[in-house]
């Protein structure tokens, strides 16, 4: 069965001609979804203005507008005919013809573009009524050129009784993807990987995400996987003790046992703190430019490739560490940290986002899976680092300046992180954590390999009761499980 969900992502080098096609794509793609949120704007106006008007007894006069639909069928619908010259208010071009002109050389990526919105519009539906905790979310903005990445999707439209080597998304070969319309594109790094799982069936491509970051494209395999080998999930020569894991700016995470055995320190993520004198030269480079020239399009090009290589190193060692955990350790115990609080202290803002430590705890939570590992989740206002770990005696004051705890109860002298991370698993007689046992939700669709590799779905979560929005209802599925892996190359 393959219920595991996994992203693969590669680099691209496309020639000059595939280059024009990915940006013409890229731009469909925000051409469509601004086209939606400029009907829904307007229709919100239109309704709103028509409730102010009284009626004469005094009363708010009911909108003769009618609402529009914002579900992805429905967009889907409306924007097809709006974009072959079937509506009232399509376009007419200089030849008399209606329609998009250019709606042929996109016709793929503008099928599957509607569902851009279609979250976002959610989430503001949901904020304006109360129904979403948080902050509230406004109006989706709209979305211009050179203010998004450009980016679009390619769904692998699959049909049973066909071999993997005859998808509309594969390898052609170890270094080259065939997508369609596109034919084949080179890819940087090693294929062997995934292209074994293919054509051993234990892996099905749902989607292909393109996307552009810092002048250079990547494409994003999603799709499900079957699970790992019973011997991987179920290993001996892992540490049986419960590991606390603490989390921190000066080492990005120290794990230690219940009994005070530090099992492994990881180096803490400065990326951002190491290339900050890059950052301000690429900063002052770009402000001394002229707007519009071809000078600054080289500097914002130079900044983008310094904030890139930052970002990527750190998820590097964050995976790295990650792993680590999961193959070492048994049963994890991480701390419920407020990361978003965190950020809003200005004297810790920026160590805080360049420790990554939302990150690790994600990718702890899907690899403990993966690996058949244990996750529990610690009280957020246990007082972990205020603990002896020897004793349990609580201090009533730690600075954060102190990285020693000294236990004036029992003497004890200890780092003031391997202390932290000892006092999770452990559990205080005088205040025990409460530590509730991560269980990863289930998927929401049950998939069943046949003899040829493709798998077929028998049930998507809340279907739209349409024959063709399987693919869309099996990927938000995969969104709500929220499990993610990325081959960095």
């Amino acid at each position: 069965m393959l219920s595991r969900a996994v992203t693969f992502q590669f680099a691209l080098d496309p020639n000059l001609e595939q280059r024009v096609l990915l940006a013409k794509c890229a731009g469909a793609r925000r051409y469509t979804v601004n086209h939606h949120l400029a009907r829904v704007k307007a229709n919100l106006e239109a309704r709103s203005s028509e409730r102010d008007d009284l009626t004469d007894e005094g009363t708010p006069r009911q909108p003769s507008t009618p609402s529009l639909s914002w579900t992805a069928f429905s967009f889907i619908n409306e924007f097809n005919a709006w974009k072959n010259g079937q509506s009232d208010d399509s376009l007419v071009n200089e030849d008399g013809t209606r329609g998009l002109a250019w709606r042929h050389d996109c016709r793929r990526r503008l099928r599957v573009r509607e569902r851009g919105c279609c979250p976002a519009l959610e989430s503001f539906s949901a904020s304006r009524r109360g129904e979403r905790s948080g902050t509230p979310v406004g109006f989706p903005r709209f979305q211009a050129k050179g203010k998004v990445a450009p980016r679009f999707r390619l769904r692998n439209r699959a049909t049973p009784g066909r071999a993997p080597s005859s998808q509309p998304i594969r390898f052609s070969d170890p270094s080259h993807l065939r997508l369609p319309k596109f034919g084949p594109l080179k890819l940087f790094g090693p294929t062997r990987k995934v292209r074994r799982m293919i054509d051993a069936g234990r892996f099905h491509v749902y989607s292909a995400t393109l996307t552009q970051r810092a002048g250079r494209w990547t494409v994003s395999l999603t799709g499900v996987a079957a699970e790992l080998h019973q011997a991987e999930r179920s290993r001996t020569d892992r540490h049986a003790i419960p590991v606390g894991v603490d989390r921190g700016i000066i080492s990005l995470c120290v794990a230690a046992d219940a009994n005070g055995v530090s099992i492994e320190s990881f180096e803490g993520v400065t990326t951002l703190k190491q290339a900050h004198a890059s950052l301000n030269a690429a900063n002052q480079a770009l402000a001394r430019t002229t707007p519009g020239s071809k000078g600054r399009q080289r500097a914002k090009s130079r900044l983008a490739k310094t904030t890139s290589q930052s970002r990527q190193y750190r998820r590097h060692l964050v995976h790295q560490a990650s792993k680590a955990l999961v193959e070492r350790c048994q049963v994890l115990v991480i701390e419920d940290l407020n990361v978003a609080g965190m950020v809003r202290n200005r004297r810790l803002a920026k160590s805080v986002s360049d420790a990554a430590m939302g990150e690790l705890s994600r990718q702890l939570l899907y690899k403990a899976r993966w690996h058949g590992v244990e996750v529990r989740v610690a009280d957020r206002f246990f007082p972990s680092s205020k603990t002896c770990s020897g004793c349990g005696e609580v201090k009533k004051d730690l600075d954060l300046s102190t990285r020693t705890y000294s236990c004036e109860n029992c003497g004890l002298v200890i780092d003031r992180d391997l202390n932290a991370a000892s006092t999770w698993p452990a559990g205080n007689p005088k205040s025990p954590p409460k530590c509730l046992c991560w269980t990863q939700r289930p998927l929401c669709f049950s998939l069943q390999p046949d003899p040829t590799g493709i798998c077929t779905a028998k049930h998507a979560g809340r279907a739209d009761r349409h024959p063709h929005n399987h693919h869309d209802n099996v990927m938000r599925a995969l969104g709500r499980n929220r499990v993610l892996s990325r081959i960095i190359v």
